[in-house]
């Protein structure tokens, strides 16, 4: 068991291959499956319909793996050296995730490949375990990153607003 790691703040630069991070864990609730059914319009039976889903092997509702995979990159907080999702190979369900299940996330930096000058692209394992020890899904997430922290600061202040003096009150209005 490890501890919980799960803000990623480094640069391209300052990460390296075999680095952990974890996440707390997360209860998927009843709600989450029905408002994740009308936001995708995925109302397939094994996820909106209880008859249906008890007559399947698995003989009750299931949490849809996109939602699964969802929540799980809201558990590993990437900061703002992440620029864009650069893409998503070998996801793999491998097992049901039930409502009420509790998830966590586990997340290795597996690869890294210079872009150019600025960017680079780090390959994470992305794994969903469930309260058990289960690893109920995993895949390989790749995200463009900024590599040189004095770019990922110069960027950050470039895109703060300049701070203005605040209004001195008038006697004025201090009387009002």
């Amino acid at each position: 068991m490890g501890l919980i790691n799960n803000k990623i703040d480094q640069t391209y630069d300052e990460l390296a291959v075999g680095q952990v991070f974890r996440s707390g864990g997360r209860t998927i609730t009843e709600t989450d499956v029905v408002n994740y059914c009308a936001l995708t319009g995925n109302w397939i039976e094994i996820h909106s319909n209880t008859h249906y889903a008890s007559k399947t092997r698995f003989g009750r509702r299931l949490v849809q793996g996109s939602l699964t995979y969802s929540i799980v990159t809201g558990l590993i907080q990437f900061g703002l050296g992440i620029q864009a999702n650069y893409g998503i190979d070998n996801m793999r369900y491998l097992a049901p995730v039930n409502i009420g299940d509790t998830i966590y996330a586990v997340c290795e930096v597996i690869g890294k490949k210079e872009k150019d000058e600025r960017y680079g692209v780090t390959r994470f394992l992305m794994k969903a375990v469930n309260q058990d020890g289960v690893v109920v899904q995993k895949g390989e997430w790749s995200l463009l990153m900024m590599r040189r922290r004095a770019d990922l600061d110069a960027l950050v202040a470039s895109s703060l607003p300049e701070l203005q003096p605040e209004p001195v009150p008038s006697a004025r209005s201090a009387r009002a």
